[in-house]
């Protein structure tokens, strides 16, 4: 199997930042790496969790259309007789 070479020096942490602030690597751009990485996880995690929570209210939605709670109305009484307290629901 052949050898893989890379077309540039990896960069170790304690060596100088190749952005020319003459501070370690590690506590320069490292560490925004590190922070765009962590947001973007935080991005995935959220939208994973937005995507379960639209799922448990769409089921919920379709529960209710599947079985929708009647609840009786006062005005309603059976017919011809108006002194009755029997509500039809």
């Amino acid at each position: 199997m052949p050898t893989i070479k890379r077309d540039y020096e990896k960069i170790k942490c304690n060596s100088i930042c190749p952005c020319g602030s003459n501070m370690k690597y590690k506590n320069c751009c490292l560490k925004k790496i590190n922070d765009k990485s962590q947001q973007t996880y935080e991005m995935i995690h959220e939208s994973k969790r937005i995507g379960k929570a639209k799922k448990i209210v769409a089921a919920a939605i379709q529960h209710d259309i599947d079985h929708p709670i009647i609840l009786p109305d006062d005005n309603l009484c059976v017919p011809g007789n108006s002194d009755s307290n029997i509500i039809i629901p």
